[in-house]
């Protein structure tokens, strides 16, 4: 390959809004401060976006920074390593292709291929053979948490793991907590999240039971309105809730003491972008077990119906509370910070991939079979 033009090639459908778009504008502004020359190609997808669904401008204000350029579609682009964002969107047919030379190629996925109840969600063969058709390269698979890689290995031999995670990133000087927290009996409990049925609770009695307003918990949500809530049969007459955007986001999470975090069961959380913003901001996070394969110690776990029980455990030791929220903090900083970026492309840059199945592994290579042929049935149904 002849002199790239980039060290890192970034290739997304510019429509994504929730955490993928803040984690790519994240990388980006890291790659870029620390003084790596980044091309960006807002590929056009079919099939996984909505007519009404538009570019995201804080992704198209990346072109606006120094050392960052649009990608021409009329040559090949060059580049040490090309980061295929999400899996979802390659799938199908991309409009707008660009041949890419990369002496490393990766998906990042920040999606794991499969539902909380056990379907694919999408197949990584399929992905694959179209990125290797349309944009003449093979990529590896990069998770973004340990969930997602035992899910991922499934399929090893047969699917290429990088040796390292990406994970998402955080510029953490943006992300300061600006008071005190837990100083009071009086809880401030909330969370943020979209207006989906898949990222809240199985049923209006455990979202209930998730966001316990009483005498001694406030209850506070950002993003979804409450007709979403009263379609669902749920009293919120007591919850303060925001529009989308009302406060930024690290101001409403600044405002929570703890922040609890339930979504629905066909749900995978693949990382927890959400949940790593509430740490940072100093929030005690109330979270359900299938997330303490990315936070581990640093949070508390439960199901929804144990959180009031957990709020009274934290109004016991509130100092204890207090420390506990900052030691996650503490943690958050150092494993996820947007410093540690440039060093981890470089290390990218330099992953020869894995077949290995050692390790946690999410299905057998039987299961995984039934789930893909499962996955291939359902979509000819819905052609036929």
């Amino acid at each position: 390959m002849t002199t790239p033009a980039y060290d890192a090639l970034i290739l997304v459908d510019p429509r994504f809004m929730g955490g993928t778009a803040m984690a790519v504008e994240t990388d980006v502004r890291a790659l870029q401060s620390g003084g790596l020359k980044v091309g960006l190609h807002f590929v056009n997808s079919t099939g996984f976006f909505q007519p009404h669904e538009t570019p995201n401008p804080k992704l198209s204000a990346l072109l606006d920074l120094p050392g960052v350029e649009p990608v021409a579609d009329d040559r090949p682009a060059r580049a040490r390593a090309a980061f295929f964002h999400h899996p979802e969107p390659f799938q199908t047919r991309i409009t707008n292709p660009i041949i890419v030379e990369a002496a490393a190629s990766v998906v990042i996925c920040h999606q794991a291929p499969f539902k909380g109840d056990g379907a694919l969600g999408y197949d990584p063969f399929t992905i694959q053979r179209r990125i290797a058709r349309q944009f003449r390269t093979n990529p590896f698979w990069a998770p973004i948490s340990g969930i997602c890689r035992a899910q991922l290995s499934s399929f090893a031999p047969l699917l290429r793991l990088t040796e390292q995670d990406w994970p998402n990133s955080f510029h953490t000087g943006e992300w300061q907590p600006g008071r005190t927290k837990f100083t009071s009996q009086v809880l401030t409990v909330g969370r943020h999240g979209r207006p989906h049925p898949d990222k809240w609770g199985d049923t209006p009695a455990g979202i209930a039971a998730s966001l316990p307003a009483d005498a001694q918990t406030r209850i506070r949500t950002m993003g979804t309105d409450r007709a979403f809530f009263t379609s669902m049969g749920l009293d919120t007459a007591a919850w303060d809730i925001l529009p989308f955007n009302a406060e930024p986001v690290p101001a409403f999470l600044g405002s929570l003491d703890v922040f609890s975090y339930f979504h629905h069961s066909r749900w995978t959380e693949t990382f927890g972008r959400t949940v790593a913003e509430a740490m940072l901001m100093g929030a005690r996070c109330i979270l359900q077990p299938g997330l303490e394969a990315t936070f581990g110690r640093h949070a508390i776990y439960c199901a929804p119906q144990e959180v009031s029980a957990a709020l009274d455990t934290l109004r016991a030791d509130l100092p204890g509370a207090r420390a506990a929220a900052m030691a996650a903090r503490e943690w958050c900083i150092t494993s996820f910070a947007a410093d540690a970026v440039p060093a981890r492309f470089e290390s990218l840059a330099r992953d020869r991939g894995t077949l290995s199945r050692q390790g946690r592994i999410a299905a057998s290579p039987l299961t995984a079979a039934r789930r893909w042929a499962g996955f291939h049935r359902r979509r000819l149904r819905s052609k036929a």
